[in-house]
């Protein structure tokens, strides 16, 4: 099991890296000035996260700032905190009563897009290619490859299916 976890580890720490010496090239096209690298969060906890992180930005010639590890905790726990502040401060709103007549709905999508893809990013399948892998979907079948607007093949499917449902 430790050696499950380890390589998991590993594999995750490896995409973090890769993602954010990308991030910092990227960043300093649009911000030549860029002075320094930020992690926090619960992420920012995880010691080999930090060495690795430390590496890659020592290589990009830039210091990494973390808070103490003592403050990295959860993301989730941060935004109730924020929350306990606000009611504190009197900036919350008031409950919603049965009475008050409001339709809410949030549709909840795991990597929901914020945008459409950078035209620098890459896709899962060239990354592996990149790496001299074979492309793999879920269940280790080979991968359909980009489609349009340069998502993966599933995200393409999906966003058929939410296009569809609009229409």
């Amino acid at each position: 099991r430790a050696d499950i976890a380890a390589a998991f580890q590993r594999v995750a720490v490896e995409h973090l890296i890769e993602r954010t010496e990308r991030a910092i090239g990227w960043a300093r096209q649009a911000e030549p000035t860029l002075s320094c690298v930020v992690a926090a969060g619960g992420v920012a906890a995880n010691g080999e996260v930090r060495r690795q992180l430390g590496l890659a930005c020592r290589r990009a010639g830039l210091p990494l700032v973390c808070p103490p590890i003592r403050l990295c905790t959860d993301n989730g726990t941060m935004v109730a905190w924020t929350g306990m502040l606000r009611l504190w401060l009197g900036l919350a709103d008031p409950p919603l009563r049965k009475s008050d007549d409001v339709q809410l709905f949030v549709e909840v999508r795991p990597k929901w897009p914020i945008g459409p893809r950078d035209t620098r990013s890459t896709t899962q399948a060239q990354q592996l290619a990149r790496r001299g892998e074979p492309g793999r979907a879920a269940g280790g079948t080979a991968s359909a490859g980009p489609s349009q607007e340069g998502e993966p093949a599933a995200d393409a499917a999906l966003g058929k299916k939410r296009r569809q449902a609009d229409s």
